[in-house]
């Protein structure tokens, strides 16, 4: 978990659905600590799916070769 960046990355109070998603998307590109939310999926374009794929490929890549 990267706490700096949540620390400094609160999700806003009411947060519309857009803002939601935006969050999300920087979420599973700084940290990571949990998949983005199967409820937002159904809400995003094209390129924003390749984003969270492309993003959660690098952090398995990462991890993977933290632990070799």
């Amino acid at each position: 978990m990267n706490r700096e960046w949540h620390k400094e990355h609160a999700m806003p109070r009411r947060a519309t659905a857009k803002e939601r998603i935006e969050w999300h998307l920087e979420h599973t590109r700084h940290c990571g600590c949990r998949p983005f939310p199967k409820g937002l999926l159904a809400e995003l374009s094209a390129a924003q799916k390749r984003q969270v794929e492309e993003a959660s490929g690098r952090r398995g890549e990462q991890t993977s070769a933290a632990v070799n």
